[in-house]
């Protein structure tokens, strides 16, 4: 195994690193094996399972073979992609390494980004709008390669950039979908005009130049949405009794700012479903996330018929504040009272004692909803929304359609976090110091998100009309069934 991870390190680094044959040389290697050291140190210290897919010998194992292989100096894209296997290992989206400071600023406002908001269907890669204002290839077109680079090249070298939980993919294809402009100038090239070869709705092949635009110029080509940026909305479909839920995030501050409380909220639904005599209500959490598993909870109330738990169990693994040092930020709340809340478990951790509200049985709203539910949900339905798609699966009060959430069904991390800053190179290191383990049993392989009950995803020819495929077969299903 240890033999294993050594090939697989020496060899990712190899071919990532000749990506970018021109990058800037200018980190020396001395100085960036103190960095790898300080994430070494921060994993073993306050990352409450680092262990789960590799050993802890095999872990240092690779970390040893990872800052041996630091032999020349290096740019900090470079020293990004010598990390990966680290990250890799740990197998923990919310593990990851973040760009320093001035270079994440950079890459939001000034550097040449390629114009293009994609969408990755299992039928190829399609184009879900250019982000220049107006539209020189049309919507729906299926990419065929982008300056003489094969599309299933360049999503696969950009899929392998990203840190997910265990083996999921589809939080990876949904990650790049979003930050498909950034990542293209940062792993694939860095270059002032893109040849995009396509093929149209219609069948025609084409091929169109688009030229690169800053992040502050594709915001300034973008018009707001007004209204429908709320986080949470719905709609009521009379002809079928349908509720239509949309959240966009179960982040509780996000709400906030946008003058939404989510109690109010879902009082208000159950109060207009009651009103309406709705038979059925969708809760749409495709894309959405948030920290705070109460958010979930809330939501499930909403819905459930009997008392519910969240939780299952909760593990940390540092309780004690760290020694305090320039390049580390910790959240000193969570050590305020970490130390009387958790009790000694195994290896190294602590865990909530069973009397602990978090693990206790909820009981459902006074007026929650009692008729069928269908949660929609997809690969970047992470944290809150994904346990609140665990408990609506595994209590078997709602049918889930989409796509495997991202968050691991069988336990992900969140909460507070360490925030390292490494002191050559300024890579910012984030490191969660909480561990979930949602109540019920899960279902699939251990290295992946809650399963739906029902695939689905959008269709190209959907995405050509600006239409939701999977919002419209549902419905179709729904009123087919009544």
């Amino acid at each position: 195994m240890v033999r294993a991870i050594y090939a697989f390190a020496g060899l990712l680094l190899c071919v990532l690193v000749s990506a970018q044959p021109g990058a800037l040389r200018s980190l020396y290697p001395e100085r960036l094996h103190d960095d790898v050291e300080v994430l070494r140190s921060a994993l073993h210290e306050a990352h409450p399972d680092p262990y789960r897919y590799h050993t802890k010998s095999e872990l240092d194992a690779l970390i040893d073979a990872v800052r041996d292989s630091i032999r020349a100096p290096m740019s900090v894209v470079e020293f990004s992609r010598a990390l990966h296997p680290i990250f890799q290992a740990v197998g923990d989206a919310h593990c990851h390494a973040e760009w320093p400071v001035d270079m994440a600023a950079e890459l939001r406002t000034r550097v040449p980004l390629i114009p293009l908001q994609v969408r990755m269907l299992p039928e190829g890669v399609f184009v879900e709008d250019e982000l220049k204002g107006f539209r020189s290839i049309p919507v729906g077109s299926r990419i065929i390669s982008i300056n003489d680079r094969p599309i299933d090249e360049v999503v696969q070298a950009l899929v392998s950039t990203v840190v997910a939980d265990g083996a999921n993919r589809t939080y990876a294809e949904r990650l790049v979908e979003r930050e498909f402009p950034q990542r293209y100038h940062t792993y694939i090239e860095d270059a002032s005009a893109f040849k995009v070869a396509y093929r149209t709705p219609a069948k025609e092949n084409g091929e169109q130049t688009v030229f690169a635009m800053t992040g502050t110029d594709i915001a300034r080509t973008r018009k707001p949405n007004g209204a429908s940026l709320l986080p949470w909305g719905s709609t009521f479909d009379p002809e079928v009794g349908v509720m239509w839920i949309s959240m966009r995030t179960l982040d509780a501050d996000s709400m906030g700012l946008a003058g939404q409380r989510p109690d109010r909220f879902l009082n208000a639904i159950l109060a207009e479903a009651n009103k309406h005599k709705a038979r059925t209500m969708v809760f749409d959490v495709r894309g959405a996330g948030g920290r705070e598993l109460a958010m979930a909870e809330l939501v499930f109330s909403a819905i459930a018929k009997t008392p519910f738990k969240v939780l299952e169990d909760l593990h940390v693994r540092s309780i004690a504040p760290p020694q305090q040092r320039p390049s580390l930020v910790f959240p000193e709340a969570h050590y305020a009272s970490a130390d009387s809340r958790f009790l000694s478990a195994s290896q190294g951790t602590y865990g909530l004692p069973t009397t602990d509200s978090r693990l206790a049985e909820h009981e459902p709203m006074e007026r929650a909803f009692a008729g069928k539910v269908y949660v929609v949900c997809d690969g970047y339905t992470r944290d809150a929304a994904a346990a609140f798609v665990m408990m609506a699966r595994r209590t078997r009060r709602a049918r889930i359609i989409g796509e495997e959430v991202g968050s691991n069904a069988f336990g992900f991390t969140g909460g507070p976090e360490w925030l390292v800053t490494a002191p050559a190179s300024g890579m910012r290191y984030h490191i969660p110091l909480l561990k979930y383990v949602p109540a019920g049993r899960g279902e699939g392989p251990l290295d992946r998100g809650e399963q739906p009950n029902h695939e689905a995803y959008q269709t190209p020819a959907a995405l050509a009309r600006g239409k939701d495929s999977v919002r419209n077969s549902l419905l179709e299903m729904i009123r087919e069934l009544e």
